[in-house]
């Protein structure tokens, strides 16, 4: 009889050991923010948008933010994004006005299923020369000196919304 009682009282707490590890509360597992206490600022300037926020295992910085038109009508959405976390992040989708953007990776931020890799402590330089990049699709029909809507989702941070000035290069 004792070794029934045993297992009756080991298997609970064997699947519930199990669903901690899975959901991520278990020790060492990265957790977000509960709802509304993260914190973000967002400042737009002529030259591109600088936004940033703060949370349980992200900190990310977002600076000069902005779509840069090409002479063929080909468009980049540059930016600097600064991983000051304790964890990896990845930038996995970039959407401009409703349209999803192409994401190239280099060999620093290499691009996986995750998205573009941003290493803890780095900075990844988004459409700079040796940088990742952001290509968007509809950059024909963006016209400098207005600004348009980009989300970015991120995996850990997820997603963030800004609106960044359209520029000619």
């Amino acid at each position: 009889m004792r070794h029934r009682s045993r297992a009756a009282i080991a298997l609970p707490v064997l699947a519930l050991s199990a669903a901690l590890a899975l959901s991520g509360c278990a020790s060492g597992g990265v957790q977000r923010e509960l709802p509304g206490t993260a914190h973000s600022s967002v400042s737009v300037g002529a030259d591109g948008t600088d936004y940033a926020v703060q949370g349980r295992n992200v900190d990310l910085k977002i600076t000069k933010a902005a779509v840069h038109l090409g002479a063929a009508g080909g468009a980049q959405l540059q930016m600097g994004v600064t991983n000051s976390g304790p964890v990896t992040e990845h930038l996995a989708l970039v959407a401009v006005q409703g349209q999803v953007a192409t994401l190239d990776g280099t060999a620093n931020n290499a691009k996986s299923v995750a998205g573009v890799l941003i290493a803890s402590g780095s900075t990844a330089s988004f459409g700079a020369a040796n940088g990742p990049k952001v290509v968007l699709t509809n950059g024909a029909a963006l016209k400098p000196g207005g600004t348009v809507a980009v989300m970015l989702q991120f995996g850990i941070a997820g997603m963030v919304r800004i609106d960044v000035p359209v520029l000619s290069s």
